[in-house]
Protein backbone atom coordinates (compact mmCIF):
# COMPACT_ATOMS: atom_id res chain seq x y z
CA UNK A 1 0.00 0.00 0.00
CA UNK A 2 1.03 3.44 -0.63
CA UNK A 3 1.80 5.95 1.69
CA UNK A 4 1.00 9.58 1.90
CA UNK A 5 3.62 12.22 2.97
CA UNK A 6 0.80 15.02 3.08
CA UNK A 7 -1.62 12.94 5.42
CA UNK A 8 1.01 11.93 7.57
CA UNK A 9 2.22 15.65 8.36
CA UNK A 10 -1.33 17.20 8.49
CA UNK A 11 -2.26 14.12 11.23
CA UNK A 12 1.07 15.47 13.12
CA UNK A 13 0.00 19.13 13.23
CA UNK A 14 -3.27 18.09 14.49
CA UNK A 15 -2.54 15.99 17.12
CA UNK A 16 -0.31 18.81 18.46
CA UNK A 17 -2.12 20.30 21.76
CA UNK A 18 -0.73 23.93 21.05
CA UNK A 19 -2.11 23.83 17.58
CA UNK A 20 -5.53 22.75 18.77
CA UNK A 21 -7.94 25.42 17.47
CA UNK A 22 -6.31 26.53 14.84
CA UNK A 23 -7.63 26.01 11.05
CA UNK A 24 -5.19 23.19 9.41
CA UNK A 25 -5.69 22.42 5.67
CA UNK A 26 -3.86 21.76 2.75
CA UNK A 27 -3.49 23.46 -0.65
CA UNK A 28 -5.39 26.53 0.54
CA UNK A 29 -7.10 28.46 2.98
CA UNK A 30 -10.76 27.88 3.37
CA UNK A 31 -12.98 30.54 2.31
CA UNK A 32 -15.33 29.93 4.52
CA UNK A 33 -12.52 31.04 7.03
CA UNK A 34 -13.07 34.58 8.53
CA UNK A 35 -10.87 36.92 7.81
CA UNK A 36 -9.69 37.29 11.64
CA UNK A 37 -9.28 33.54 12.23
CA UNK A 38 -5.96 32.00 12.08
CA UNK A 39 -4.75 29.40 9.50
CA UNK A 40 -2.14 26.91 8.73
CA UNK A 41 -1.91 25.77 4.83
CA UNK A 42 0.41 22.74 3.97
CA UNK A 43 1.22 22.85 0.19
CA UNK A 44 3.66 19.77 -1.57
CA UNK A 45 5.74 22.42 -3.61
CA UNK A 46 5.99 19.56 -6.56
CA UNK A 47 5.46 15.21 -6.65
CA UNK A 48 8.17 13.31 -4.03
CA UNK A 49 11.11 12.91 -5.91
CA UNK A 50 13.40 9.92 -6.39
CA UNK A 51 16.30 9.88 -4.72
CA UNK A 52 19.33 7.29 -3.44
CA UNK A 53 19.27 5.16 -6.13
CA UNK A 54 20.45 1.72 -6.19
CA UNK A 55 20.40 -1.52 -8.73
CA UNK A 56 18.40 0.38 -10.73
CA UNK A 57 15.74 1.73 -8.81
CA UNK A 58 14.61 4.52 -6.65
CA UNK A 59 15.23 3.80 -2.96
CA UNK A 60 13.66 6.65 -1.26
CA UNK A 61 12.25 9.55 -1.86
CA UNK A 62 12.51 13.25 -1.26
CA UNK A 63 9.62 16.06 0.04
CA UNK A 64 9.31 19.73 -0.09
CA UNK A 65 6.26 20.76 1.32
CA UNK A 66 5.19 24.92 1.96
CA UNK A 67 3.94 25.63 5.24
CA UNK A 68 1.79 28.74 5.75
CA UNK A 69 0.01 30.60 8.81
CA UNK A 70 -1.47 33.70 8.21
CA UNK A 71 -3.24 35.88 11.60
CA UNK A 72 -3.47 39.41 12.08
CA UNK A 73 -1.25 39.17 15.03
CA UNK A 74 2.42 39.19 13.35
CA UNK A 75 3.84 37.61 16.69
CA UNK A 76 1.19 35.00 16.39
CA UNK A 77 2.49 33.84 13.30
CA UNK A 78 6.01 33.66 14.80
CA UNK A 79 4.86 31.57 17.80
CA UNK A 80 3.15 29.09 15.08
CA UNK A 81 6.13 28.69 13.16
CA UNK A 82 8.33 27.72 15.67
CA UNK A 83 5.89 25.53 16.91
CA UNK A 84 5.88 23.70 13.49
CA UNK A 85 9.39 23.80 13.67
CA UNK A 86 9.77 21.53 15.86
CA UNK A 87 6.82 19.42 14.37
CA UNK A 88 8.51 18.99 11.30
CA UNK A 89 12.19 18.27 12.79
CA UNK A 90 10.34 15.47 14.35
CA UNK A 91 8.91 14.06 11.13
CA UNK A 92 12.35 14.53 9.54
CA UNK A 93 12.02 17.32 7.80
CA UNK A 94 14.06 20.91 8.23
CA UNK A 95 13.94 24.54 6.72
CA UNK A 96 14.88 25.38 3.33
CA UNK A 97 16.02 29.18 1.70
CA UNK A 98 13.52 31.36 1.08
CA UNK A 99 10.45 31.78 2.20
CA UNK A 100 8.09 35.50 3.00
CA UNK A 101 7.53 37.10 6.30
CA UNK A 102 5.09 40.31 5.55
CA UNK A 103 1.88 42.21 6.05
CA UNK A 104 -0.59 41.76 3.50
CA UNK A 105 -2.91 44.75 2.81
CA UNK A 106 -5.31 43.59 0.96
CA UNK A 107 -6.43 40.56 2.68
CA UNK A 108 -5.55 42.59 6.70
CA UNK A 109 -3.58 39.42 8.14
CA UNK A 110 0.41 38.95 8.36
CA UNK A 111 2.54 35.47 6.65
CA UNK A 112 4.59 33.66 7.37
CA UNK A 113 5.19 31.19 4.35
CA UNK A 114 8.45 28.46 5.16
CA UNK A 115 9.35 25.75 3.01
CA UNK A 116 10.89 22.28 4.17
CA UNK A 117 12.21 19.49 2.76
CA UNK A 118 12.53 15.82 4.03
CA UNK A 119 13.25 12.48 3.10
CA UNK A 120 11.52 9.07 3.64
CA UNK A 121 13.37 5.76 4.67
CA UNK A 122 14.98 3.70 2.42
CA UNK A 123 12.12 1.34 1.01
CA UNK A 124 8.93 2.75 1.65
CA UNK A 125 6.16 3.39 -1.01
CA UNK A 126 5.44 7.33 -1.16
Amino acid sequence: MIKDKLTELYDALEEDESLSGISIKSFERPESLGDGETSIVIIPVGPPMQTAHGSNTSLAKTFLYQINVESTNRVECKELQGRIEKIMEEQGFYQTEGGLEQWIPDIKRYVDVRTYRGMSALYEKY
